[in-house]
């Protein structure tokens, strides 16, 4: 919970002025499409009543190995030429670097071509199962993640990536260009009126720009739900100076930071400042959990705070803060919602410590002002974003 202590800070406010400048410098490659030249379907499977196609892009390396996927998945019966919603899932799997000797960092793990069977394992059980089952008729869209760049390389130079394409050349970062190709592809495939983008952990911090990047493209989603993920380099850089747990080191988080499109890393174009100006225009579902373990949770810290202030909070809900105060700033009519859940996990002794909310079912909020069972609310909010036009 927020601590009263507050206090500004020197340190931050030449930061913030730079982000303000930042912020007037007008994007350019985030409006490129993706290139789908090079899709191939790969193989065909069933599934709890769904028929999954899973497809190849041989435009888009991995980091290490094989070619960024994705698997459309239509429910057996439906009529795949009528037209219908379609809910992209974006799953996690944290960020990843090389360092100076080539070791793919933090393991190799998110950085090898993921098979069919891995996607489709994407689909939880919570949030798209409910979606899935909802009588609009949703179709779904499983993207992969290979490049470990948080969805955010636009054939982004890779520091101290040792491998190489087939021809020899360099491998770059795509995974922004390749969620693109698989959108675009799977709407030119498919009849598609209302699309949503939901992403979970890694999945949640890329929905930001990735949404961003559609719209800059001419083809925004309708709306987008992020959990557990939201790009905050203030908080980054107060866990390395506090030496907090979170703390990844400035060296790795500028070689982070390096694997990204230049203006998704540009700390002028961070997702609160893109809602909190009004350049974000997808309306936002923010959810996360106020003690998520996978952010250090109830650890307390000195948050760094938009305004150039400091307060001392957990550092799960320091994370989150800006966000949480831009989408406060639209107002209560606002298609905009965040929710800062409390949930937790039976089998331990932290306080609102499940890492992703939306992804299981029957989960429990215990926070005041929202219902304890709260995927329904995120689905109702899918609704009157799909009735918005």
């Amino acid at each position: 919970m927020q601590l009263p202590s507050r206090r500004r800070s020197s340190r931050l406010v030449p930061v913030l002025a730079v982000m303000a400048l930042g912020a007037l410098v007008l994007t350019g490659c985030l409006s490129s499409p993706g290139d789908v030249s090079q899709i191939e379907l790969v193989s065909s499977t069933t599934v709890n009543g769904w028929h999954y196609d899973f497809y190849r892009n041989r435009a888009y390396p991995c980091a290490i190995s094989g070619y960024q996927t994705f698997a459309i998945g239509t429910k057996v019966g439906s009529d795949t030429a009528a037209t219908a919603p379609l809910w992209v899932k974006m799953h996690g799997g944290g960020v990843g670097w090389f360092d100076a000797a080539g070791n793919p960092q933090p393991t190799s793990g998110q950085k090898t071509e993921e098979g069919q069977a891995k996607l489709v394992g994407y689909v939880d059980a919570g949030l798209t199962t409910s979606i899935m089952n909802d009588p609009a008729g949703f179709r779904v869209l499983v993207v992969s993640m290979c490049s470990h760049d948080l969805y955010a390389g636009d054939d982004t130079p890779d520091p101290n990536n040792p491998h190489t394409e087939p021809d020899g050349t360099p491998v770059t970062t795509n995974g922004l260009y390749a969620t693109k190709a698989a959108v675009a592809f799977t709407l030119d495939h498919y009849p598609t009126d209302d699309y949503f983008l939901h992403g979970t952990s890694a999945g949640g911090a890329g929905t930001w720009h990735v949404a961003w990047s559609l719209q800059q493209q001419g083809i925004p989603p309708t709306g987008l739900v992020s959990d557990s993920g939201v790009m905050n380099q203030a908080w980054e850089h107060a866990q390395n100076a506090q030496s907090g747990p979170c703390a990844r080191g400035e060296d790795n988080g500028a070689l982070i930071l390096d694997r990204m499109a230049p203006d998704i890393a540009n700390p002028a174009n961070q997702p609160d400042l893109l809602v909190r100006s009004g350049r974000l225009k997808v309306p936002v579902m923010n959810v996360w959990n106020i003690g998520d373990k996978n952010t250090c949770g109830d650890t307390p810290m000195e948050c760094p705070l938009p305004d150039g202030s400091t307060a001392t909070m957990w550092s799960s809900m320091c994370e989150h803060e800006p966000m949480r105060l831009a989408v406060a700033s639209l107002g209560a009519n606002s298609r905009s919602k965040n929710l800062g859940v409390c949930v937790d996990d039976p089998n331990t002794v932290a306080a609102c410590d499940v890492h992703v909310v939306t992804s299981k079912p029957n989960v429990v909020n215990t926070q005041p002002g929202i219902p304890a069972h709260f995927l329904p609310v995120i689905v109702d909010w899918v609704h009157a974003r799909m009735a918005d036009d």
